[in-house]
């Protein structure tokens, strides 16, 4: 659905067992059968499911998992809407215990607090709401910070792959191409190379609405990955925007939790972090 090419982009389901006894869900992923025997096999009942933002690719898993366990409570960040029609939550087949603003006090308070972040994309309010995991010390957010691996996640397949790696249609070559660059080289041969090639314009396709060079991407790919990093596209159009309320976010995560990991809804986790990473 990003248009230039065949992007594939994980998405990051994360579960909790509870000390009183069942299981808090953060950014539902698909309710699928293997997903289902895997939480069951937990030996404890899905008590919580949270919706850490407003974003489309959680939103539309949110309902189908409420349903597969409808005895779960559903919380939801603030500022939830859609587009291009602006649609309550239970059109979606949401229906909410909870709004995570500031002053909720959820009934998993005490073994996980959390700090909503608001702001625009432009279109439409930003929410995002990050949380502490206070026995594991770990820190939860959905798109703040993220570290992109140097090879691609086990669930992107070598055809698609494969795909994204091959000759890039002349006008997405054209566009994406630095002018005075030197005419494009062949496809790698290697189906390893390839693969390889394929995961770095993925990569920055995610990170940017216009990666600067799609047709050579090793050097911006090599900028980028491997290390804790705010998406460029979300300093843009988010942050940027907010300076003084992504400050404030920061802070208070910083000074208030003192984690040792980090864990994001997409590429790479967990990630070895602490307070001053985050900054």
């Amino acid at each position: 659905s990003l248009g230039l090419s065949n992007v594939t982009a994980n998405v990051r389901m994360t579960v909790i067992k509870l000390v009183g006894g069942g299981l808090w869900v953060h950014a539902p992923v698909a309710p699928t059968r293997e997903c289902v025997e895997a939480l069951r096999a937990l030996g404890a009942p899905v008590a919580h499911v949270v919706l850490p933002t407003f974003a489309y690719e959680h939103k539309v898993f949110m309902g189908p998992f409420c349903r597969a366990f409808p005895d779960a409570q559903a919380w939801v960040a603030p500022s939830q809407w859609s587009w291009p029609i602006n649609l309550p939550v239970q059109f979606f087949g949401i229906f909410p215990s909870g709004v995570l603003t500031a002053d909720t006090t959820p009934p998993w308070a005490d073994e996980i607090e959390h700090r909503p972040f608001a702001s625009s994309v432009g279109i439409g309010p930003y929410s995002e709401v990050a949380f502490f995991h206070k026995r594991s010390k770990t820190l939860l957010v959905t798109d703040a910070v993220v570290r992109v691996p140097s090879s691609p996640p086990p669930v992107v397949s070598a055809s698609v792959l494969a795909e994204a790696g091959g000759k890039l249609p002349a006008a997405v070559a054209a566009f994406c191409t630095p002018p005075g660059a030197p005419p494009a080289p062949p496809p790698p041969a290697d189906p390893a190379a390839r693969a390889s090639l394929g995961w770095m314009r993925m990569a920055l396709q995610v990170l940017f609405f216009v990666p600067a060079d799609l047709v050579r991407p090793e050097a911006a790919f090599r900028r980028y990955s491997g290390k804790l990093i705010v998406s460029p596209v979300l300093r843009k159009l988010v942050f940027g925007n907010a300076v003084l309320a992504t400050r404030a976010w920061v802070d208070d995560i910083a000074s208030s939790w003192d984690f040792r990991r980090i864990i994001p809804c997409h590429f790479d986790a967990p990630i070895a972090a602490r307070p001053a990473d985050l900054r």
